[in-house]
């Protein structure tokens, strides 16, 4: 599969060319009460989630979650530019994008996890173990067949948390991404759509995005660390993925209800339904 970029920047100017047409459109009266979010794909089924609560308490507003997902980065310089009303990015804003006005909320924390298409029972893997691998000195399972590495590209969250993990993996990911023919997938759901679907596969999801999809994939432990929302909350797994909800300099009223919501009780007790842990934060 060839390497795809995002084009972000064309994609911010044509998302705000759309909605700007559509806020025009006198007979679109209801386009005032409908919020745009985008993210990173794993944010998707999340702010789904948090969009159907919510249209209990207030039938008029749709939250509307854009597809294909943006990505984390499109998303954030999107919400700055006011061409959306809110980002779900899986990262915190820099300084930068906080000088533009930016204000973040860390939502939830769900495990980062490595994972299989195939069946067959598996310990897991070391970070010794994984860099063999991504470096392509391992390139078969066991039994002799051969291991399908799925990736994320460079400045992917999933492609960062793996190169932080040691030195050697920091190493073996580069190898593996200059690699040509690889597998990279365009989003989180794209990519955890090719981890099921790739005989012999072996990438990394999260483990809220894999059970809210339904996908039928084995979860390895990491350096004998299962990958549980337990483990995790009791810091004996500490590989995670957070997920983040970010306004720009500017809020309409509708936004701000569905923000509040969102860091409310009720959007934490929605999010914890989901698979993640959720932050207590306030706005």
């Amino acid at each position: 599969m060839p390497f795809r970029v995002w084009n972000s920047t064309i994609s911010v100017m044509a998302l705000a060319c759309a909605l700007a047409v559509g806020l025009a459109n006198p007979l679109n009266s209801a386009q005032a009460e409908t919020l745009t979010v985008g993210g990173t794909g794993s944010a998707a089924p999340v702010v789904e989630h948090l969009a159907q609560a919510y249209r209990s308490l207030k039938p008029d507003v749709t939250v509307r979650v854009i597809h294909p997902p943006m990505g984390s980065n499109a998303a954030i310089r999107a919400v700055l530019a006011g061409a959306i009303d809110l980002a779900a990015p899986g990262r915190p804003l820099a300084d930068t994008e906080k000088a533009q006005g930016g204000q973040e909320w860390e939502l939830g924390r769900t495990p980062f996890i490595v994972a299989t298409s195939r069946k067959q029972p598996h310990p897991g893997f070391t970070f010794e173990e994984l860099a063999a691998i991504y470096s392509g000195k391992v390139t078969v399972w066991a039994d002799g067949s051969p291991i399908r590495l799925v990736l994320r590209s460079p400045m992917e969250s999933d492609t960062l948390i793996m190169r932080r993990l040691s030195p050697a993996m920091d190493a073996a990911v580069a190898a593996a991404l200059a690699r040509p023919g690889v597998v990279i997938a365009a989003n989180d759901l794209e990519n955890v759509d090719l981890l099921e679907k790739t005989p012999g596969s072996l990438g990394t999801t999260n483990l809220s995005l894999m059970q809210s999809r339904h996908r039928k994939l084995q979860v390895l432990p990491i350096n004998g660390a299962a990958p549980t929302p337990a483990a995790m909350a009791q810091g004996t797994y500490p590989y995670v993925k957070s997920l983040y909800i970010v306004r720009g300099p500017t809020l309409s009223a509708a936004a701000q209800g569905f923000l509040e919501f969102v860091l409310s009780a009720s959007g934490r007790e929605a999010i914890e339904r989901i698979g993640y842990m959720p932050t207590a934060r306030q706005p």
